[in-house]
């Protein structure tokens, strides 16, 4: 979903190209086209002012067919007597596109009150189409509404050196703004959404969002404004010991990056050989980690004050728990498919710097993340006071394994297909009774079928002998299968001299169960890839970690 321009930014005359461009082809909650101005814009417009605010573009019907739509008065007054019996202020501005005229509708979001249709439906955009609300969803969603949103509170004392400079020109950047210096943060915090402007000689009030956006040191102006981190030995039940403890507060993006090396230093990376090199990879895909803490930071309910966001390391599991309950409408059942912001100031710069997805894809995109290595999905749990997501380190396969599959760069694959894959990759090939075996729930012909259909697998033999291998293509991309098993040996040697801190060719060949001229075959593989080093002469060589 694209971002819709802002209507001061929008020229008055445009180029068809440019204006899809500029708009985009597809509605979203942002972007509705109508052909004129029929009656159903009165969903349009109480729904948008209930969601994010947005833009209706009258003159272009459901083809995506410039027909005109001229903002005469009969267009104005019949636009803004519909958005009145709604209760909503809009803007309007007229564009010529390829010598025809429409009329671009701005509908501002609403908060700290409800707004409805005429008939009484409250109504949310989910994608491009204006929905109701109903039951216990309508009922929490009309209380976080009417309530105003912690971001929202302005500082009563503001000292403008409280806000870090960098952090600021950063968002200014990143939203297309030039630098200010120290003197002109308080009108680039209002041109950032996070302080509201007044009329001279008033000043601008700033938020608490601009506080927890930019404060160098947030602590000292509201208790609660930082993340509590402890690593805790064992899975519990109970607290458990703790081995290390931090707190990170600060401009929030650095707030994030400071979670992100606790959690690196206080979890395991794997040392994978891949043909011959030698990869890092994490014991929790950072992605998943990234959205997990911006999650929490983004959605947490800023109006407890003194409440931290809280991170716990445990042997099997990383926990981040933000205080507040779900917001808005938002339930544990369909949390994947809408989207609600209880911070809509904080997540908006945080879009404009990067640091968060559109809206509603970020938590897909954590469970993407966790299917591709084959992992246990993310696990949301909500009370009336806080929401965890629990990320598990539990794996279906192997490190190595799961360092090939990452070679497949290919997010359509799916967790039943990767373990299909991988299965294929470790035996050679792979039968349909394996696989029933190994997915009792899984429609094994259908999905052998279509991984033959996609490329990914080769069908070999006849009837009770039909087997799989990989395709030909897949073996280019992820390489060669018959390398696997030598692969996961040399892995399996370069882990332990890391447990060890050396080895010599007799215990290798102890611990693979293999001769010795094999053993030290591999090791000396190892030496001539650059990951290990040799010591000594033939009879007392030891190999250690280069």
């Amino acid at each position: 979903m694209s971002a819709v321009p802002r209507l001061a930014d929008v020229p008055r005359r445009l180029s068809p190209d440019a204006f899809w461009d500029l708009f985009g082809r597809l509605e979203h909650a942002e972007l509705d086209f109508k052909r004129g101005v029929p009656a159903d814009v009165r969903d349009t417009v109480a729904a948008m002012a209930m969601t994010r605010g947005g833009l209706i573009v009258h003159g272009v019907d459901d083809r995506r067919t410039f027909v005109g739509c001229p903002l005469s008065q009969d267009t104005q007054d019949r636009i803004t007597r519909i958005a009145g019996e709604c209760g909503v202020d809009v803007q309007l501005l007229a564009l010529s596109v390829d010598q025809l005229e429409l009329t671009i509708c701005a509908v501002p979001e609403v908060r700290g009150r409800i707004v409805t249709t005429p008939d009484g439906r409250l109504l949310r955009r989910v994608g491009g189409d204006s929905q109701p609300l109903r039951g216990d969803a309508m009922a929490r969603f009309v209380r976080e509404r009417e309530h105003r949103a912690g971001e929202d509170e302005p500082l009563a004392v503001v000292d403008l050196s409280a806000f870090d400079l960098d952090a600021v020109n950063q968002a200014l950047a990143a939203d297309g703004r030039p630098a200010v210096a120290q003197d002109g943060v308080e009108r680039a915090l209002t041109d950032l959404g996070v302080a509201v402007g007044a009329a001279p000689p008033l000043r601008p009030r700033v938020l608490r969002a601009a506080l927890v956006l930019f404060a160098s040191e947030p602590r000292e102006h509201q208790r609660g404004a930082a993340v509590q981190l402890v690593r805790r030995e064992g899975i519990g039940p109970g607290p458990g010991p703790s081995s290390a403890r931090e707190e990170c507060a600060g401009p929030l993006a650095d707030t994030v990056d400071c979670c992100l090396r606790f959690v690196a230093a206080h979890t395991r990376r794997f040392e994978i050989v891949a043909g011959s090199r030698r990869e890092a990879l994490p014991e929790y895909p950072e992605p998943v980690l990234r959205e997990a803490i911006v999650n929490a930071l983004a959605h947490r309910d800023y109006g407890l004050v003194g409440a931290t966001v809280d991170i716990t390391v445990w042997d099997d599991r990383i926990e981040v728990r933000s205080p507040g309950p779900l917001p808005g409408h938002i339930t544990l059942e369909n949390m994947r498919a809408e989207h609600y912001s209880r911070n809509p100031r904080i997540m908006r710069v945080m879009k404009i710097m990067g640091l968060v997805e559109e809206s509603g894809e970020g938590i897909d995109r954590m469970y993407r993340e966790m299917e591709a290595r084959l992992m246990e999905p993310p696990v949301f749990e909500a009370t009336a006071s806080s929401v965890t997501v629990v990320l598990r380190n539990r794996m279906l396969v192997d490190v190595e394994d799961q360092s090939w599959l990452n070679q497949l760069d290919r997010g359509d694959v799916t967790a039943a297909e990767r373990r299909a894959l991988v299965a294929a990759r470790r035996a050679g090939a792979v039968a349909p009774r394996d696989l029933r075996a190994m997915l009792p729930e899984a429609d094994v012909d259908a999905l052998l079928s279509r991984m033959v259909a996609r490329g990914l697998l080769s069908r070999v033999g006849r009837r009770g002998g039909t087997r799989h291998v990989l395709s030909d293509a897949l073996v280019r991309l992820a390489g060669n299968p018959g390398m696997a098993a030598h692969n996961r040996r040399r892995q399996v040697l370069l882990d332990e001299i890391r447990r060890r801190g050396s080895l010599s060719t007799n215990e290798a060949a102890t611990l693979l169960n293999a001769a010795p001229a094999v053993a030290r075959g591999l090791l000396n593989d190892l030496v001539r890839d650059g990951l290990a080093r040799a010591a000594g002469r033939t009879r007392g060589r030891r190999y250690h970690l280069r």
